[in-house]
């Protein structure tokens, strides 16, 4: 699996996205993502690995990404 740091230098390196730590409305850990005008864009996801599922359908972030997976 990838890192916060990873995924997050893949989605600042290949979009205008960030990606953030914070609480969601349960009080528990999530992630979001932030848009280039700094807002949360849509909800939360719960973990990391279901962040990496939902932006590694843009091809270059999947790409960026790839270059952390052992050969």
């Amino acid at each position: 699996m990838f890192t916060f740091a990873q995924i997050r230098d893949a989605l600042t390196e290949c979009t205008n996205y960030d990606m953030q730590k914070t609480l969601n409305e349960d009080g528990e850990w999530a992630y979001a993502l932030i848009d280039p005008f700094g807002d949360q864009d849509g909800d939360t996801f719960p973990d990391l690995e279901s962040v990496v599922d939902y932006i590694s359908n843009n091809e270059q972030v999947d790409e960026y990404l790839m270059q952390f997976i052992p050969a």
